[in-house]
């Protein structure tokens, strides 16, 4: 992704050096979020061209920002527009893992398989250029990546070939048969866990307030309300929180409607989708319940005068 962006960077394909050929023609800014704009306005131009032009900022945000190179190939028709969503999240995932030491086990295996079955299909989407076989890269690469791979160096060597051979072989073992099953118990763990928090949470919170009847939608409200614990959670009953019973119970359909998916691209898709809507207030009620963990853990330690 990286190579292909910077190519058609360099070589003008979004506005650049050939600009000057066609000067009666008015560049037209590209928006990356139109992932049409390429081929309706194509379809309506003369002889089917369009002089297009990224921005200065836009080009060094395509050089910086992972999602932005999505945009941008997904908007020239390299890879598909479902890629994006499900790339970028991936990618939030690696960043978790590498930079904050985060993992998510209960899916760790199918997003592994994942991420190795979309590398494969953008080794054969995005095909190296011209020159790539005689790049400055050590001698003996071609042969140390084959033995990666397992796989003998083919004679004559064809510069071409080898992201066929790469992808090849990374689809080998790859099972992924059973990806919206996996992605569906990840989700329903998830929700399940998150009602649970709550639970918990309402049950500490209705004896330190007297209140028998603590409800679901109490505790919501007291995640949203400025007030937070210092109000009562009957003063917070007329109080609109921005999480409903309806999001709620969308929520907790949510696995099955993964479940129902045709494969493993859909099925993180119809997950990240969830997630969007869903992460705030699963982490907003895990901080909840962890402080009330807290304060259960403090009135032991005082009981038994530590």
């Amino acid at each position: 992704m990286v190579r292909w962006t910077q190519t058609h960077l360099a070589m003008g394909s979004w506005g650049g050096s050939h600009d000057g050929y066609w000067p009666d023609q008015e560049p037209v800014p590209i928006v990356l979020n139109d992932f049409n704009q390429r081929e309706r306005m194509r379809a309506e131009a003369k002889d089917n061209y369009v002089r297009w032009q990224l921005s200065d900022t836009q080009k060094r945000s395509i050089g910086r920002d992972f999602s932005d190179k999505l945009r941008v190939l997904a908007w020239n028709g390299d890879i598909p527009t479902e890629y994006v969503p499900v790339l970028a999240r991936l990618h939030d995932y690696r960043n978790e893992m590498y930079h904050r030491e985060e993992s998510r086990p209960n899916a760790l295996r199918v997003l592994a398989h994942l991420y190795a079955w979309l590398t494969a299909d953008l080794l054969e989407r995005l095909r190296p250029g011209i020159f790539s076989r005689w790049g400055g890269d050590p001698d003996d690469i071609v042969e140390r990546t084959y033995e990666r791979m397992g796989r003998p160096v083919p004679v004559p060597m064809d510069g071409f070939k080898i992201q066929n051979d790469m992808a090849t072989a990374l689809r080998e073992g790859l099972d992924l048969a059973t990806a919206p099953q996996l992605l569906a118990d990840y989700a329903a763990e998830r929700i399940e866990s998150v009602h649970d928090a709550i639970e918990f949470s309402a049950e500490y919170i209705g004896e330190v307030q007297r209140i028998s009847d603590v409800t679901e939608m109490d505790i919501v409200r007291l995640l949203y309300h400025e007030g937070g614990p210092q109000l009562g959670l009957a003063e917070m009953r007329h109080f609109k929180a921005p999480v409903t019973r309806a999001m709620i119970a969308r929520w907790d359909r949510w696995p099955e409607l993964i479940r129902g998916t045709p494969g493993a691209v859909e099925a993180f898709r119809s997950l990240t989708d969830m997630e969007a809507s869903f992460e705030d207030f699963e982490t907003r009620v895990h901080e909840l319940a962890r402080e009330v963990d807290g304060a259960i853990q403090f009135e032991f330690d005082l009981a038994r005068g530590k």
